[in-house]
């Protein structure tokens, strides 16, 4: 059941980021790695739009792969989610426990 008033409680502002990341389903029948981007990001969480929808309250594990300038070298943010809301159109995740920011694989194009 879709939750009407998730708009009225959000109190984290969004960004809408376009960012490249991997979302791994930590369920214990599935390592699932689904290769995805962002549609808007916040410190809290991050909307990631796909067909086929986790379900809400699936933990996950979230790699964001971002540009810092004027290096322009790919960085990654790693942290643990869960989802919070799951639809047709994707799913948020909220963002859970320590993150790490570390630099991306030279390979990774």
């Amino acid at each position: 059941m879709r939750d009407e008033n998730w708009h009225e409680r959000r109190q984290l502002q969004r960004f809408s980021v376009k960012a490249s990341a991997t979302v791994q389903s930590l369920s214990s029948g599935s390592r699932e790695v689904f290769e995805l981007s962002t549609r808007d990001v916040s410190s809290g969480g991050a909307f990631f739009p796909m067909e086929v929808p986790l379900q809400s309250g699936e933990k996950v594990r979230i790699t964001l792969f971002i540009s810092i300038s004027p290096l322009r070298k790919e960085s990654k943010i790693e942290t643990d989610g869960e989802v919070i809301r799951s639809g047709p159109d994707g799913i948020a995740v909220q963002f859970e426990g320590p993150y790490s920011i570390s630099p991306a694989p030279p390979t990774r194009s």
